[in-house]
């Protein structure tokens, strides 16, 4: 059972960006239109919500992830190569097609930083310093790094009356609740939406992973708050959907 403050005190006006299932997000549409610029910390495979982003506006983006650099590519292609042997035959073809996406997209639309983001030794970059080397405000933010976001929160926190909006996935939560419920508490943004991550349960069934969506100046809807979202899907469709439950107090 999740904490009470990490559900939405309402329903709000939300638009989906991004893929199918895994690498989409609701967001705030008014928070779209009033950045001036995406900060995008975590892309692997997926640039989906950064493309849907910039076709509704047109902003300078900024892209953080260190793991996605050449080798990252070499590797995808062989075991694509492999994946022929249980009778994939186009898989090889559809990795090149998807680097040569990769490459145009950071070459006409983006700028990508292969660096990691946190604040701990081994870490190239935190959250002031990408934020530095943006000119425009305010901003656009998405976090999906993997864990990392815990050691910004702080920065999100002291930042956030730079930024339109935020959608930040949580990682381990149950581990994890005390951090994101002062995170919650402390941040400046209204919290507009929550969506469970179907594909891990921790032993209580809640979602080892939980997507949250904030906005500075949402258009409230109602006062209740309707979960599933009609534009919510399960990250991982092959597996069974997720009920959020919220304690009371």
């Amino acid at each position: 059972m999740l904490p009470k403050s990490y559900k939405p005190d309402g329903s709000f006006d939300l638009i989906r960006l991004g893929s199918d299932n895994d690498g989409g997000y609701l967001v705030d549409p008014k928070s779209i239109d009033d950045s001036a610029a995406l900060l995008a910390l975590g892309i692997g495979r997926n640039w989906s919500f950064e493309k849907d982003f910039i076709e509704r506006k047109k902003v300078g983006v900024h892209a953080y992830d260190y793991s996605i650099g050449i080798r990252y590519w070499i590797k995808h292609f062989f075991k694509r190569l492999i994946s022929i042997l249980i009778g994939r035959l186009f898989a090889p073809l559809e990795a090149v097609k998807l680097y040569l996406e990769f490459r145009a997209f950071f070459k006409e639309h983006a700028v990508l930083f292969l660096e990691k983001i946190g604040t701990t030794p081994g870490c190239d970059t935190n959250l002031n310093q990408a934020i530095e080397r943006l000119d425009d405000m305010p901003i656009f933010l998405k976090v999906d790094i993997e864990g990392y976001e815990y050691q910004i929160l702080d920065e999100i926190i002291a930042c956030s009356d730079r930024l339109s909006g935020l959608v930040i996935e949580f990682h381990a939560v149950s581990e994890n609740k005390e951090k994101i419920e002062k995170f919650l508490d402390q941040i400046t943004l209204k919290l507009i939406h929550i969506h469970p991550n179907n594909n891990r349960l921790d032993e209580e069934g809640d979602p080892k992973a939980i997507e949250l969506s904030f906005s500075k100046n949402p258009k409230k809807l109602g006062d209740q708050f309707i979960c599933p979202h009609m534009l919510d899907q399960d990250n991982v469709p092959r597996k069974a959907a997720v009920d959020l439950r919220f304690s009371e107090i």
